[in-house]
């Protein structure tokens, strides 16, 4: 594995850069990838992003959010080097890169990362992509000690992710570090409270009415230790809404006393595609890897082609109950 000094040169010598994430972008692969973005710009470097995906309503707040329109989906002539952030193998990269003749650098902190890239820096032990990214932008010469708009933008981009990915700091993934690199982005003005508002608390009435469609839909299985929710293209239909980021739905599941592990199913054009969250001891990243999935220990998702919700739940249970035994 390289070094981030060694991934810094790279970038720093690099002169067109691209940088994308996983398909289905949760808050720590838009936050650590538009942190990069904003970032190699506040270094003057020619860098832009590539997204198949857009960025979803909630996470458009952050700068550099709106270059994610589904317009560059493949790297631009002349592009040295894409950094692809937050996400564990080729496969699952919202852009076009097989036909890529430039290098690719691999960011990430997922157990199960198949180390794709010509560079591959991954870094299980930290809770979210954004603490990685952090670093590298301190070894790139960004010095958070000062107070800046453009580091304050920079900032709130990281601070996103440690929030979307901790759970609010509340998950077992938090460390010494992740506190001491809020705490030092909280240095530089970054606004909490702005960041939880606009992560939390700016829901369109359509994506309410969505949320509550789905947990009341919601079964309890399996003696009552796993709660499963499934979502089909017909209710984004029915509401009139884009059924994007669902982290804000499947964590209802586990909210239940009880319930050691929350599933959600949603329908997609070619399959279905499945989240799972635990609270204790079960390792859903286990039960991911066996269903051609990944992620962590305490959350993981499965891409299931050709599968629709009913068959999808079935050997998604299966290997739960296993687990469960």
């Amino acid at each position: 594995m390289n070094t981030l000094q060694e991934i810094s040169k790279v970038l720093l010598s690099s002169k067109k850069i691209g940088i994308t994430y996983h398909v289905s972008p949760d808050g720590d692969a838009v936050g650590s990838a538009l942190a990069l973005l904003n970032g190699l710009k506040f270094l003057n470097k020619d860098a832009y992003l590539i997204s198949k995906d857009i960025i979803s309503e909630n996470l458009q707040f952050l700068k550099s959010s709106s270059e994610a329109n589904g317009k560059v989906i493949k790297p631009l002539s002349e592009t040295d080097v894409v950094v692809v952030v937050d996400c564990g193998n080729f496969e699952r990269i919202s852009a076009e890169l097989k036909e890529f003749k430039g290098s690719i650098i691999n960011i990430d902190h997922h157990i199960s990362n198949d180390k794709y890239g010509k560079f591959n820096y991954v870094d299980i032990n930290a809770a979210a992509t954004a603490e990685i990214v952090f670093e590298l932008l301190n070894i790139m010469g960004i010095n958070f000690d000062k107070v800046n708009e453009d580091l304050y933008e920079i900032g709130t981009c990281l601070y996103t992710s440690l929030v979307t990915d901790t759970g609010g700091f509340r998950h077992s993934n938090v460390t010494s570090r992740t506190h001491k690199i809020a705490s030092k982005l909280k240095e530089i003005g970054v606004n909490n409270t702005y960041i939880y508002q606009s992560l939390f608390d700016n829901n369109s009435f359509e994506k309410i009415r969505l949320i509550g469609k789905s947990i009341n839909n919601m079964e309890l299985l399996l003696d009552r230790k796993v709660s499963l929710i499934k979502i089909p293209k017909s209710y984004g239909e029915e509401l009139n809404i884009e059924i994007g980021d669902t982290s804000d739905i499947i964590s209802f599941g586990l909210q239940i006393k009880g319930v050691e592990v929350s599933v959600l199913i949603k329908e997609t054009e070619n399959g279905s595609k499945a989240s799972l969250r635990s609270k204790n001891e079960i390792d859903v990243r286990k039960i991911a890897e066996k269903l051609g999935g990944g992620g962590h220990v305490k959350a993981a998702g499965i891409t299931m082609n050709g599968l629709n919700l009913e068959e999808a739940k079935d050997k998604i249970l299966e290997q739960i109950e296993k687990e469960l035994l």
